[in-house]
């Protein structure tokens, strides 16, 4: 009954992180670097690495901070740790991937900022058992990684017909799916999809 229990726990886990709480658009959360990123296979495929390992190390690490220092100072630790983990991960980038990573400009260091390591740690991560918690992070960073790689991808071929270099033929290209305003506008559409598949699977639970 007990591992018939966690089982339960841990496919509820992998549901919520990937779908019915997804961190883009379920929860709203880290919207900014998609929308202004992920406009190819290739710049999706490089914020999913720096989320990726930004996020679930400085939460791995953080989760070791003493719970008892003042909440206004952990939360600075945790910008502090993301910030040490970010070095290593750009001198990764810099040396096996700088085009790709270059491409992400800014946004690349402004994810030791990010919504999930800023502020989900402390409502959600931190109050969990630390398997739990790493299992919960993993689908978590999951689910962003799936976001980022369809609105790539989707925004590439609609934008400009093809997938890196392989031209797909459609008949027609929507150049505005490239810029800010349309990644907010696809993220919008998905979004409201998923809030209408939500509806249909609660209502035959």
């Amino acid at each position: 009954m007990n591992s018939d229990n966690i089982e339960k726990k841990f496919d509820k886990t992998i549901f919520d992180g990937l779908f019915m709480k997804n961190t883009v658009l379920a929860s709203g959360l880290v919207v900014a670097p998609i929308v202004a990123v992920a406009t190819t296979l290739q710049s999706a495929v490089a914020l999913v690495i720096a989320f990726s390992l930004i996020t679930f190390l400085t939460v791995l690490i953080s989760s070791f901070v003493p719970r008892d220092i003042v909440y206004a100072v952990r939360i600075i630790l945790y910008t502090i740790i993301a910030a040490m983990v970010y070095v290593p991960v750009a001198v990764f980038a810099d040396s096996f991937m700088n085009q790709q990573f270059s491409a992400l400009g800014i946004m690349f260091p402004l994810l030791v900022t990010n919504s999930l390591i800023i502020t989900r740690t402390e409502l959600h991560f931190f109050k969990l058992d630390k398997l739990r918690m790493l299992s919960e992070v993993f689908f978590y960073i999951l689910g962003f990684d799936v976001v980022a790689i369809i609105v790539g991808v989707i925004r590439e071929i609609l934008a400009t017909g093809a997938i890196g270099d392989k031209i797909i033929g459609i008949h027609f290209t929507l150049p505005f799916l490239s810029t800010t305003f349309g990644g907010f506008i696809l993220i919008g559409i998905l979004a409201a999809i998923l809030k209408k598949i939500k509806l249909i699977v609660r209502s035959h639970s």
